[in-house]
Formats: C-alpha cells, sequence, structure tokens
C-alpha cells in the first residue's frame, strides 16, 4: 500500500505509511512498514526476526488486561457490547491506526492493534512482522488468513483474551 493512513497524510498527521509485503512459494516471506514523518522502519523476514530501524525490537509481554493498550482506526465498525466489554477490563483504547498501530505492536509500546474490517494489502505486511516480533495476528474470529476482512495483531500473551471480549 503506497500510503496506508491517507486521511493522516493529507492532513500532515505523521502516522501515516508505506507498507511493503512479499510472499514466495513457501507463503508470506518479508513484511515492511515505514513510517516516513517519523523514520521509522519495521521490517521482518520470515525465519530472521524483526527489526525497528535495523535494530531487533519485539512484542512485549505484557499480561495484565485491566492495563493493556488496544489501538484501532477508529470506532465505527464497532459494536456497543464489545466497547462496554472492553471498557469493564480496563483496556486503554486508542485510535493510532492503520500500519502505524502495528509499528507500535511490534516494537512492544502497546499490546495490540484491533481492525473489525480491513483490507488485505492494509494488513498483509504484518502476516510476517508480528509473527517475527513474537506476537500473534488472526481475523477476529481466530484465522490465520487474513485475506478474511479483519485483524487482531497482540503481543501473544492476551491474543485470546481480547479476541473473546472483541467477538459479538
Amino acid at each position: 500500500d503506497p500510503i496506508d493512513g491517507t486521511h493522516a497524510f493529507t492532513r500532515g498527521v505523521p502516522t501515516y505509511t508505506n507498507l511493503l509485503y512479499l510472499e514466495d512459494s513457501d507463503g508470506p516471506s518479508v513484511g515492511v512498514i515505514n513510517v516516513p514523518a517519523m523514520t521509522e522502519i519495521v521490517a521482518a523476514a520470515r525465519g530472521q526476526g524483526c527489526t525497528l530501524n535495523g535494530v531487533a525490537c519485539s512484542v512485549n509481554d505484557h499480561a495484565v488486561m485491566s492495563s493493556a493498550v488496544l489501538s484501532c482506526s477508529g470506532f465505527d465498525y464497532w459494536e456497543e457490547e464489545m466497547l462496554q466489554r472492553l471498557r469493564a477490563s480496563g483496556v486503554a483504547m486508542r485510535t493510532w491506526g492503520d500500519g502505524y498501530g502495528y509499528v507500535l505492536v511490534a516494537t512492544g509500546r502497546i499490546e495490540a492493534m484491533f481492525d473489525p474490517i480491513i483490507n488485505f494489502w492494509d494488513i498483509a505486511p504484518c502476516q510476517v512482522i508480528i509473527p517475527e516480533a513474537g506476537g500473534r495476528v488472526t481475523t477476529l474470529e481466530g484465522h490465520d488468513n487474513l485475506e478474511l476482512g479483519s485483524a487482531l495483531a497482540t503481543n501473544g500473551v492476551l491474543h485470546e483474551p481480547l479476541r473473546s471480549m472483541l467477538l459479538p
């Protein structure tokens, strides 16, 4: 995706990204998210780990739901019951969305990023980046095939508890 976060880009908000994804006969092989306005590049290759500006990075191991941070691209498609469950758990919800939210997960700055509706080209690099950073990424239903239209990327520790709260 040449510019992920078009609204941010057109308004001068520095969270827009450039996304790159490569796949070979064995599946997802390379993922890159460039945050040009912040001079951050997160890159991962299958079996090679994940880096931020060339230095190894990883998700965090935070396991306490009541102090976790969940980011999203917006609340337009969220169901009210879902929001109520998250609020009751104490999870802090922020809208550091688009590719930048996934950078925050991969580099351990937040615990999770959720998109209830997402195009494959906006999540494809995360198929490599998040697992190579030690996290987990699936659809809301728990499928590994991110072409199905939703995405939850986490530090792995909080994946299933968050997923169960987000399910309708």
